[in-house]
């Protein structure tokens, strides 16, 4: 049996790593940079104090990058201006596929042509050195937001940056991102990375960890996102990070939103009791809407704000932010600003955690949690030694099933649809183990919806359900 257990704790080849940090394009570091340059920083900068102070509404997060620095720095600068309680560092697609050569070019004709040639900013390709200037005299957490399988040397960088909080993990930035890229090679890549944090952090000023809740962002019921959430805290766990968000995007159902923010909070510290790790403090990030967005200008607005009303009722820590144009292309540093004015005054305004109940969503929690705890006994019953090792292998088994994942391993057998109070439900497990009778509950609320789509092809009427907020 394959269970969390700190006997998979990795220790940190030296040599390697050493190999690795020799590689960076520019400013290679020496081992000990990043934690001299971490220890300087005043706690305001680290992202898991202000998670752990948070008194009140959610903190704002807000994303953004640009391929020249001093575009990464008026948005940082116009960022804290807005009220931004983290400052994003939002890295580019080449970099994010270990592809510097491309991003070296891009980076340069950035400069030649004087216009931003990268969808976000390449760490690797600045370095360190030139990157911390971003962030002078800035007492913010800044917020790494990758895609990144292999995030080896684009993690070291970022800490000798300064940068306090990792967001993704092997699974959440490899089955949505990628097709190929090995599971079982990302998983052992995110081991390193979680002890890398781990062996970063202090008692009183741990690195924060944040998993990557919306995965394909695209009609994955809450029982896959609560499982997947707990696979990759049990993991960093294992690897000794202290503290560590779970997180999830809106679903389009408020029901499914107040359920699953209760399952992940209940059974992130019930499975992290269960395994012995103490002293892990687990937060809840919420993505505002990640699917197909409205072009139209008041739906945008309208949609953002339901989002931030729903982050403060459902007591989520913090609330990553979008802005009116993500239907129109990669958002302006004004636009960036304006989406955390907007989401921090309805914030400020907000019923925030309110003890919102009912037979619904008490239904709601309960078929959720059952379906959580077979998948993950049935993990845990694999045939392996070790935990990693049993999630790579459910995936080559297809006991773990991300629907939309374009990733080669995935089995994509389970079909989903909306239903009852526009939520997401399974209308085909695959070879997750789930109970029979949680599935017929879920049919059952399929069927209200049945009616209207009476001779309608599946596929008019899946891609009616993934745009819902589209129109």
């Amino acid at each position: 049996m394959g269970v969390p257990s700190c006997k998979g704790r990795q220790d940190i080849d030296d040599r390697m790593r050493a190999r690795l940090l020799a590689t960076a394009p520019m400013d290679p570091c020496a081992p000990e940079t990043a934690a001299m340059f971490l220890a300087e920083l005043p706690n305001e900068c680290f992202a898991s104090l202000a998670l752990k102070r948070r008194t009140g509404r959610p903190l704002t997060q807000p994303r953004g990058g640009f391929a020249r620095l001093e575009d990464q720095r008026r948005l940082t600068l116009a960022l804290v201006d807005a009220g931004a309680d983290f400052i994003p560092l939002t890295i580019d697609s080449h970099t994010r596929h270990n592809d510097y050569d491309t991003a070296a070019i891009l980076l340069e004709r950035s400069e030649l042509e004087d216009k931003n040639l990268l969808n976000g900013y390449p760490l690797v390709n600045h370095g360190y050195k030139v990157s911390r200037h971003i962030f002078k005299d800035i007492k913010r957490p800044v917020s790494l937001r990758h895609g990144t399988p292999d995030a080896r040397l684009l993690v070291e960088t970022a800490l000798a940056t300064g940068v306090t909080e990792i967001e993704g993990g092997a699974l959440t930035y490899t089955t949505p991102y990628t097709r190929t890229f090995p599971i079982m090679r990302a998983l052992s890549y995110w081991q390193y990375l979680d002890r890398l944090c781990a062996a970063h952090s202090t008692s009183e000023r741990p690195i924060h960890r944040e998993s990557f809740g919306p995965l394909t962002a695209t009609m994955v019921p809450p029982v896959v996102v609560a499982v997947i959430q707990l696979c990759e805290l049990l993991l960093a766990a294992e690897q000794g990070v202290r503290s560590f968000a779970v997180s999830f995007s809106q679903t389009g159902s408020f029901i499914q939103d107040l359920a699953l923010a209760r399952v992940l909070r209940a059974m992130s510290a019930d499975y992290l009791a269960r395994f012995g790790f103490e002293n892990v403090f687990v937060y809840l990030a919420y993505h505002q809407w990640m699917g197909a967005f409205p072009y139209d200008n008041e739906r945008a607005i309208a949609l953002i704000a339901a989002s931030a009303q729903i982050a403060a009722l459902i007591g989520a820590d913090k609330v990553v932010c979008k802005t009116k144009e993500e239907a129109r292309g990669i958002p302006t540093i004004e636009n960036n600003a304006e989406a955390v004015r907007l989401a921090t005054y309805v914030l400020d305004h907000a019923a925030v955690g309110t003890d919102i109940g009912g037979p619904a969503i008490e239904d709601e929690v309960s078929r959720i949690e059952r379906q959580v705890d077979a998948v993950m006994t049935a993990l845990f019953d694999l045939s392996t030694t070790l935990f990693g090792t049993s999630v790579g292998l459910a995936f080559e088994t297809g006991l773990l099933d991300i629907p939309f994942s374009p990733h080669e391993t995935n089995a994509d057998a389970m079909r989903t649809r909306r239903g009852r109070d526009n939520g997401i439900f399974i209308t085909d497990p695959g070879n997750m183990p789930l109970p029979a009778d949680t599935l017929e509950a879920e049919r059952e609320a399929l069927a209200v919806c049945a009616a209207e789509e009476e001779g309608e092809t599946y596929f008019k009427s899946i891609m009616r359900d993934i745009n819902l907020m589209a129109h």
